[in-house]
């Protein structure tokens, strides 16, 4: 089956267009709310149940512009809704920007079922779209399973600190996780022992064969997980597993 994602500020608009695909057989999500997620670090491991990503036309082109900047690092198709089929130098600019192709809305359902069936012979022939969620992904312990199962559980509470932190871009200052870590917060021993914590985690990560830096340091500010090991924390851990559940476990 073919997994569908359509991108639009009004889903109403989009009921003919959600008909036509299904009767293709496409698993297909319409929704505006995807729209204002795709700058989320977390968005990667969403998007890879898609094989197609349609953008309504009711989007403007600034808009499909930075959406097709934040796309083009899936292997997926985008393509426009449109009123009409654009020039040839109308296409030109657009399929360098990373657009697949277009397809008229007032199409019947036979034109679009066979420009779709043409599109999809475009998708990268090592391109490995993930199936929906099930049990059975989380029989087998990914490394970040591996290196969270591996962790104390004092060094569970620092991650877990951390990580609830990341979504709002803050740096975790040494004094607000001392006071979280222990009853008599922040003393020159216990930011002592943060350090050390701090390092643990780094290595485990290291030993568990998960590249670059996991934690990064902002000296007189505090600390922050990395940009990189946040995105491959999500899209490494399974969507229905609680990876991060309270410390006491």
């Amino acid at each position: 089956m073919q997994h569908a994602l359509i991108l639009t500020m009004n889903i109403l608009t989009e009921e003919e267009l959600v008909k036509k695909l299904q009767r293709m057989n496409y698993e297909t999500l319409c929704s505006s709310d995807v729209l204002k997620r795709l700058k989320s670090p977390t968005i990667g491991a969403f998007l890879g149940y898609f094989h197609l990503v349609l953008l309504s036309e009711n989007l403007s082109n600034s808009e499909v512009e930075e959406i097709l900047s934040l796309l083009n690092r899936y292997p997926m198709l985008v393509v426009r809704i449109t009123e009409d089929y654009p020039s040839e130098e109308e296409q030109s600019y657009w399929k360098e920007l990373g657009l697949a192709d277009w397809l008229v809305r007032q199409d019947g359902f036979e034109d679009t079922r066979e420009r779709l069936s043409v599109l999809r012979k475009q998708l990268p022939q090592e391109s490995q779209i993930l199936a929906f969620p099930t049990e059975s992904l989380t029989t087998v312990p990914t490394n970040f399973e591996k290196l969270f199962k591996s962790f104390s559980k004092t060094e569970k509470k620092v991650f877990e600190y951390l990580l609830k932190a990341y979504p709002e871009q803050e740096v975790s200052s040494r004094q607000d996780m001392c006071n979280h870590l222990w009853s008599d917060g922040s003393t020159s021993s216990n930011m002592s022992q943060l350090s050390c914590l701090i390092n643990k985690l780094k290595r485990k990560c290291k030993q568990h064969g998960i590249t670059g830096d996991m934690i990064s340091t902002y000296w007189g500010r505090g600390y922050r997980l990395s940009d990189d090991f946040y995105q491959q924390w999500v899209q490494g851990t399974p969507e229905n597993s609680q990876l991060y559940y309270s410390a006491t476990n």
